[in-house]
């Protein structure tokens, strides 16, 4: 018996559990307003940076903030790795700003999901 203990904690201790490191990141990405179009900060200057940033530093989920449903098209289009989960706030479906949640898709998978507004 004793030999049998030594054995298996041994081979225990050969395995190692490894924690899975992801890379997380925030945005205000700011709604799309014409104010700031004429001002020549608009969404068309704004979303090539954005995406580009976010393809360059590889994150594995991130949130954004103040998100219309026409950037959210333009940057899952931008973005083809990633999906999203959230509604917008005007009537749970596409009115309003979103707070969406973007997650790599060959990363996590959603298992489910559910929102709620503070």
């Amino acid at each position: 018996m004793e030999k049998l203990s030594c054995l298996l904690f041994f081979l225990l201790c050969g395995i190692t559990v490894c924690a899975q490191q992801l890379t997380v990141a925030t945005y205000n990405i700011r709604y799309d307003s014409q104010e700031d179009a004429e001002k020549g900060n608009g969404w068309k200057q704004r979303c090539p940076f954005i995406c580009q940033q976010i393809r360059f530093n590889d994150f594995d989920i991130f949130g954004a903030q103040e998100v219309l449903h026409n950037q959210l098209v333009d940057m899952l289009n931008a973005l083809p790795g990633y999906a999203f989960i959230g509604v917008g706030r005007d009537d749970d479906a596409t009115a309003g700003e979103y707070a969406p949640i973007f997650y790599k898709k060959e990363v996590l998978v959603l298992l489910h999901s559910g929102h709620f507004w503070l």
